[in-house]
């Protein structure tokens, strides 16, 4: 295994390997070297299934030459978008040694910016993205409820700013390192309120606790002092940035048809679809060549039909 100074991780099964192998190819593209730590649930995708090596209870998958996936099979009936913290806890136990920073990133998202920024980033505090539903204001009734819950257990839960952030990519520095533990304790108490966390969210937005792993890395953010965030675009939120960009939502872009859904509902693409669908091609091929020309001239397509073009 070669001696990154990062690791990262992310949680997938089923139709979700198709974002895990794109995550990896944008890793790739930016530099990255070392290894994602893909903590799943089922079979192993079948891109990867005949070159696996068993190694410490992983099974290993080589991308290229410098850069490994270690597939760690998660024993939980939990909804694994639900164990994120016990996920980087786990890379701290196994790598902790060896590595400064551990990065969780959902694998719906594609990395643009040049990986070594993203090792800057994180040395400035908990490296953390603001979600497309923030603000949500200190005096909100969410926060006053979050408040009171967490004082039973004696958490003194003051909200220090507006911002409300994305559960679906955190960098944690060792000398942070604190937060993961955090995390997951809050998220612990939180489940005697929501009981087993086996699906994405609860009710709707009323409930206090509807996205819980994002709901609970909220509250660690404002008990923290040492976090450094970025804005919505950081993540393609409204508006193109340059850093990553997060396919957020049901609809996931190896799903999407993108001509049926311009003139059935009049979505036009997002700018995620379009990182998506730029980092299928290698080094992990996820389709052939012909079902990702036919997705990017339907793309393109649509994306002009739309300039002209909505259903209201």
């Amino acid at each position: 295994m070669p001696n990154p100074q990062s690791i990262i991780c992310t949680v997938f099964e089923g139709a979700y390997h198709l974002g895990v192998g794109a995550l990896a190819n944008s890793l790739y593209a930016c530099g990255y070297r070392g290894v994602l730590y893909a903590g799943f649930r089922g079979p192993l995708p079948p891109w990867a299934t005949d070159t696996v090596t068993e190694q410490d209870g992983l099974s290993v998958y080589l991308v290229a030459e410098g850069f490994t996936i270690h597939f760690a099979h998660q024993d939980t009936g939990e909804m694994l978008a639900n164990v994120k913290p016990e996920l980087i806890q786990q890379v701290w136990e196994r790598y902790g040694d060896t590595i400064h920073t551990v990065f969780y990133v959902d694998c719906d998202i594609v990395i643009k910016a040049p990986w070594h920024r993203l090792e800057e980033w994180a040395q400035y505090g908990v490296a953390l993205c603001e979600d497309m539903n923030s603000p949500v204001s200190k005096s909100h009734p969410l926060r006053a409820q979050w408040k009171e819950y967490y004082a039973q257990f004696g958490i003194d839960y003051v909200p220090k700013d507006d911002i409300y952030v994305n559960g679906g990519f955190v960098g944690i520095h060792q000398r942070y390192r604190g937060f993961a533990k955090r995390w997951g304790e809050l998220q612990d108490y939180m489940k005697e309120y929501t009981g087993h966390q086996d699906r994405i969210g609860i009710a709707d937005r009323w409930n206090m606790f509807h996205f819980m792993d994002q709901d609970a890395l909220n509250v660690a953010k404002d008990l923290t002092d040492e976090v450094s965030i970025m804005g919505a675009d950081a993540m393609d939120f409204g508006r193109s940035g340059y850093v990553m960009s997060h396919a957020a939502g049901r609809a996931k872009p190896w799903d999407k048809a993108y001509l049926r859904d311009i003139f059935v509902t009049g979505a036009r693409p997002s700018f995620s679809d379009k990182q998506y669908w730029h980092s299928v091609d290698g080094p992990i091929r996820l389709f052939s060549p012909g079902h990702v020309w036919r997705k990017r001239v339907a793309l393109k397509t649509a994306a002009f039909i739309g300039r002209f073009f909505t259903k209201t």
